[in-house]
């Protein structure tokens, strides 16, 4: 268990992803795996967004015992309200940020554990200042390429979700991923669970060649970054790397044509997936991978010249492929590629900007996430 003078713990930064990740393990630290629900009390932010009612909520909670006795651990849980808290001079504090760092001023009871957990916090205002006094304060702030020590900042990144999931890496590898990713967070926890499946479990480090094979170059991201999501059908997953590709791009509307022609790109292999699996009674992307590796070479060469060119890829890039496809229909990979073709024509005619045609059409193919097959 974590040494805290008073058991008091706040997360913030802007890496929202680390942020909650390391909330979550320190709640699962504290209160054990599977918290007795009379032991924990969970404060989380909804859809409503943040609200006063619920720093209020926390302070309360704290002013109660465990409804059995023993030790309580309280969580305020991905709030987003942090940054509201007013400067010094200012009297109105509508979110009660200020109050509740007043609160946290004077230490708590020995059997009460607390943790805050949320971005844009103020290391230099009263609640950061009041949580290092009396507690622990643990930052999470995303690296920022090419800025000096950018790299040991991601590969302490990359170490703290190899930890927690129980995966080694080698140090070629952890140097080969950093390439790969960047000082892009969001992206840890997918491309390790890739590799992990590609290495056959955790049982073995994962290799540089490994991460070579599956991941694409950080320098060529705007053509491959958005797979994952619009393959799971993560529309906010979507958009958000699609705001940090373009906030990044000086040649923002370059990055959104590039990126327009990976989904059309996407789109024609997920029907040419799904046509052959169909043909050949595959169910799943680990069937379609099996029926690949028990071909000889000749046979898949044979195939990817004519309606497969994937058959002669990576074997596992297929797989996740193929998965991925399974979560449209036919029919909306069909209105997938239409959109595409339709947002391009829309922009060689003059009509919108590239970045508003590449929303537009992200809108009209992730409605949902997990459709019918």
């Amino acid at each position: 268990m974590p040494k805290s003078p008073s058991h008091l713990y706040l997360i913030s930064g802007d890496d929202e992803i680390r942020i909650h990740a390391q909330a979550d393990a320190l709640f699962h630290e504290l209160a054990g795996e599977n918290p007795d629900d009379f032991s924990v009390d969970v404060i989380a932010e909804d859809d409503r967004g943040p609200r006063a009612e619920m720093l209020r909520d926390v302070m309360s909670s704290v002013r109660q015992p465990a409804f059995m006795g023993g030790a309580k651990t309280i969580w305020l849980k991905q709030f987003s309200g942090f940054a509201q808290e007013p400067a010094a001079k200012v009297k109105n504090d509508p979110m009660g940020v200020r109050a509740l760092a007043e609160f946290f001023a004077e230490p708590l009871p020995d059997d009460i554990f607390v943790i805050l957990e949320g971005v844009g916090c103020d290391e230099k205002k009263g609640l950061a200042k009041a949580c290092a006094a009396n507690g622990q304060v643990i930052w999470c702030r995303k690296p920022t390429t090419g800025r000096k020590g950018w790299r040991e900042e991601m590969k302490r990144c990359i170490s703290e979700v190899t930890a927690q999931k129980g995966i080694t890496l080698s140090f070629d590898a952890l140097e080969a991923l950093v390439d790969a990713l960047g000082g892009d967070t969001t992206l840890i926890a997918g491309e390790l669970e890739k590799l992990v499946c590609y290495m056959g479990g955790t049982e073995q480090p994962i290799t540089a060649e490994a991460v070579r094979e599956l991941c694409p170059p950080y320098g060529d991201q705007e053509n491959w970054a958005i797979g994952d999501p619009v393959g799971n059908r993560d529309l906010p997953g979507t958009l958000s790397l699609v705001e940090m590709l373009m906030a990044r791009d000086k040649d923002p509307d370059g990055t959104a044509r590039a990126l327009l022609y990976s989904l059309g790109r996407q789109f024609r292999t997920f029907i040419s997936l799904r046509i052959y699996m169909a043909m050949n009674r595959l169910k799943s992307g680990m069937q379609l991978k099996e029926h690949l590796e028990a071909m000889t070479m000749e046979e898949k060469r044979k195939l990817a010249a004519g309606d497969a060119p994937f058959a002669t890829g990576n074997t596992w890039r297929n797989k996740f492929q193929a998965d991925q496809a399974m979560n449209y229909s036919p029919h909306e990979l069909i209105q997938a590629i239409c959109t595409v073709r339709d947002a391009l024509l829309a922009i060689n005619s003059g009509g919108m900007t590239p970045p508003v045609e590449l929303e537009r059409a992200l809108l009209m193919i992730l409605p949902k996430k997990g459709t019918s097959r």
